[in-house]
Order: structure tokens, then C-alpha cells, then sequence
């Protein structure tokens, strides 16, 4: 059987930038070996979601051919399933932030620390704080960490709000629920809502946990080291995204006709794919971008030599997209070009069927620094096609595959190439 490689780069896609000559840093990129491929390519430029701007889970979801207003009961599943905390159903699975307020007011929803700073928090909090429920926390990457309350004999409800500004939940038919990045217009920080009445006892529980777990941090010895530092400091944590449902996503190999692995070191791409069904390369996420992604590159190989169709998740773009730094973003994608997908043109054959795809989940804009409605440039790599010129935003959007509209089109459109 030939093999599939599909590559997503999160937040890639992007606006153009002034200092980068009105070029998006895909566009402006130096990227010599995708250029090699484009002999054999075509390219779309796909929707995510409408009008509203995703966040990853709905991004991804829809990459790998998963509708996520019928599939995602909440981020907080997939997040807790990726850090390995096994949510069941009526389990309550939420995603944390570590941020920093100052004066009741928002300074930032994220504080980036160390592993051993997240793991001494993560350990502070599971041994301090104190709720009528029994609950594990669990510290992720950079400052992201997962909370389930454990179900026992309380009834929870997803029906509630987010207390990080910039991410508002949207129902859908069944209690499908997904939150969606918007423009922060307050910086005032608020307490969890019920948006039903049957949610007002889990909005307490959880007002309740972030009440008593801002405590602990702030008298933490983490806290007092980068405040004696002049570090910025994780002062507060931001809740969103309560799922209390298995996804139950239909099982990838049987949808698709493949065996997937994936390659992915975010816990939410890890529970992602775990739902999905797939077998996954254990991996993490390493601080320095070129050392991150030539492990990531010798994990793909390792994938690829055991199953017929790879998915491989990359972090950084998104992370640079955050901060605003666009000379970051580029060197990024230029890096992924030198290392990935060097490595990939020895991996895969093109010659013998196999394909490629290299996409995103979203488009993240470094100058407004948040996720965005835009639609995601695509390149598909297989035999069956001609040449094209370029790989950019613009190109995609010039001379589209008609049958990729939305990204959910993607994985059926290439597995049945």
C-alpha cells in the first residue's frame, strides 16, 4: 500500500506582514526542499470553520476528516487524554492555563515555565487544594496543564463559561461544544458562569479550585524564586473548554483505509490522536526549535519504516505566531523545510504513490498575535500531479483543488488519491 505523510504545522498560515516586503513568513520562507516537491504537487485553500476563528482541537479535528461541531464534546477531553489522566464519560476534563493578573486585571494568559516548574505546581496543588469532589491536576507544556474532576456521585455539566478572556464556547446539536478565539475587548477577569441552570453547581466547583489553587501558587517557592527574579509570574489560572463526554470518534484506520501513527509531543494533538485511534511514537516537546524538530524528524522515521500513513504535528509556528514574532515564524517554517522535510523526500516515494500534505490547523496573525478566520493553505504532494510555482497563502488561494472547500475535505480527498 503507498504511504501518507501529513504534516501540520499549527497556526501557520497567516496575514502579510509589512517588514517581511507584504509577504506572509510561509510566503517569505526560504524552502528549498518543499520547492523540490512542487513538481508533483497541487494546492488548496480550505475554510476551518466558517466564519468563526478555531482553536486547534476544532483545527485538527477537521484536518484529519472529523466534523467537530458533531465530534468534540469539549477541548478539556482531548487535553486530559493527551496528558494521560484517562477521562471517563461524566468525568469533568478542563483545560488550565498559568497566567498572570495584575489588579484584578489580565496581563497574560500565558506565563511560560520550566518542566520542573510546572511539575513542583502541578505537586503542590494535587497535595493542597481541597474540594467535595476528588480531583487530579496535571501540568502540560509551557504553561498548559489539565484538571478532571472526578465524577463519583456528581453529576457535572460542559455548560459552562470560560474565565480566559478570548475563547467563548459555542454549543451545538447534542451538546457538541467548542470554544472559539476572539478579540480581547476586557481585560477584567471574571468567575466561571452557568450558562444553564443545570451547570451552576460545576461553575462553583470549578470558581472554587481556582480560588484555592491561585492561593497555592502565590505562596509557592516557584513564585517567590521568579518574582525575586523579575520573571513573570504565574499568579492566577485561566479554565476552559469543560467536557464532561467521550468524543467517541469512529476509528481512523477503518474511516480512512489506514494504519496512522502519529508524531506529536502537545498533549492535545496526543489525546487527539489517542481518540482517533492511532498508535503513537512517545515523543515531547524540546525547548530549543532545531534540536525539537531533528528528534521529531528521527521519530517520523520510526513511524514511517512500521505504518502506512504518518500524521506529525509541529508546535512552534503557532508559539511564534503568540508573541508576535514574525522573524521567528519564518525561520521556523525554514527550519521545518531543512529538517522534516529533508528527511521526508528520503522517506517517502513519490514515484511509487505515496503522498504528502502539509497544512495547518489554523491561521494564527502575528500581528494581532491570536488565532484568526482565515482560510489554510494546503500542499498536496502525489504522482498524480503537475507542476506548481509556489507554496504560500497566495498561490492556494489562486489555483485551489475544487474538491477540498472545507478542511474536513482533506483526508478523504488524499486517502483516495
Amino acid at each position: 500500500m503507498s504511504k501518507i505523510l501529513y504534516i501540520i504545522a499549527d497556526g501557520m498560515g497567516d496575514l502579510p506582514i509589512e517588514q517581511l516586503n507584504r509577504k506572509t513568513p510561509l510566503a517569505y520562507a526560504y524552502k528549498p526542499n518543499i520547492d523540490h516537491l512542487l513538481s508533483n504537487a497541487a494546492c488548496a485553500f480550505p475554510s476551518v470553520l466558517g466564519r468563526l476563528a478555531p482553536q486547534s482541537d476544532a483545527g485538527v479535528l477537521a484536518d484529519l476528516g472529523y466534523d467537530p461541531t458533531k465530534y468534540s464534546t469539549g477541548r478539556g477531553w482531548f487535553e486530559c487524554l493527551g496528558l494521560g489522566m484517562a477521562p471517563e464519560d461524566g468525568d469533568l476534563s478542563v483545560r488550565v492555563n498559568f497566567g498572570e493578573v495584575e489588579n484584578g486585571t489580565l496581563k497574560s494568559v500565558r506565563t511560560y515555565m520550566s518542566k520542573e516548574e510546572l511539575r513542583q505546581l502541578e505537586d503542590e496543588i494535587n497535595e493542597k487544594v481541597k474540594l467535595p469532589v476528588d480531583f487530579d491536576f496535571k501540568a502540560g507544556e509551557g504553561y498548559r496543564a489539565g484538571l478532571v474532576l472526578r465524577k463519583g456521585g456528581t453529576k457535572f455539566s460542559q455548560y459552562v463559561s470560560n474565565n480566559e478572556p478570548g475563547y467563548e464556547p459555542k454549543f451545538y446539536r447534542g451538546g457538541k461544544k467548542l470554544s472559539f478565539a476572539s478579540k480581547i475587548t476586557s481585560k477584567k477577569i471574571s468567575k466561571i458562569s452557568a450558562i444553564k441552570n443545570e451547570a451552576k453547581n460545576t461553575a462553583g466547583l470549578l470558581n472554587s479550585f481556582i480560588e484555592k489553587a491561585v492561593d497555592v501558587v502565590r505562596k509557592s517557592e516557584c513564585y517567590s524564586r521568579r518574582k525575586a527574579a523579575g520573571s513573570q509570574l504565574p499568579n492566577y489560572v485561566f479554565l476552559r473548554d469543560a467536557a464532561v463526554g467521550d468524543p467517541k470518534l469512529p476509528p481512523i484506520n477503518s474511516r480512512y483505509g489506514h494504519g496512522w501513527t502519529a508524531v506529536a509531543g502537545m498533549p492535545l494533538e496526543k489525546g487527539i490522536a489517542k481518540a482517533a485511534g492511532m498508535s503513537l511514537v512517545e515523543t515531547s516537546e524540546l525547548e530549543d526549535v532545531n534540536e525539537d524538530l531533528k528528534n521529531k524528524a528521527d521519530k517520523l522515521a520510526v513511524a514511517m519504516s512500521r505504518s502506512d500513513a504518518v500524521y506529525l504535528h509541529i508546535k512552534q509556528t503557532d508559539s511564534a505566531s503568540h508573541l508576535g514574532k514574525y522573524a521567528d515564524k519564518y525561520a521556523i517554517i525554514e527550519a521545518i523545510d531543512r529538517i522534516i522535510f529533508s528527511r521526508a523526500i528520503r522517506l517517502v516515494n513519490i514515484g511509487r504513490g505515496d503522498t504528502i500534505v502539509f497544512t495547518c490547523d489554523h491561521a494564527t496573525s502575528c500581528e494581532q498575535m491570536r488565532h484568526i478566520n482565515s482560510n489554510i493553505p494546503v500542499l498536496i504532494v502525489n504522482r498524480r500531479f503537475g507542476r506548481i510555482s509556489d507554496f504560500s497563502e497566495r498561490a492556494c488561494s489562486r489555483s485551489p483543488l475544487r474538491g477540498i472547500k472545507k478542511a474536513i475535505d482533506i483526508m478523504p480527498f488524499v486517502t483516495g488519491l
